[in-house]
């Protein structure tokens, strides 16, 4: 993760208007751009990792956060 969100972030910030507006590449109902597809993208793993925060916690881990 160290390594890989560096160059997601550089990567992300090199995206110009008319590339996060093409169409969506994924069949996935809704998408219409690559923005959306992002913003799937995001939420997706953000829910993976409230999943990761329970199952933590229920292993008695401290929090991921805080």
């Amino acid at each position: 993760m160290r390594e890989i969100s560096p160059r997601l972030h550089t990567a992300l910030a090199a995206l110009q208007e008319e590339q996060l507006n093409r169409p969506a590449s994924l069949p996935i109902p809704g998408l219409k751009t690559l923005t959306d597809e992002l913003a799937f993208f995001a939420l997706h793993d953000a829910y993976h990792v409230g999943q990761l925060a329970y199952v933590r916690k229920g292993l008695g881990y401290p929090g991921l956060a805080g």
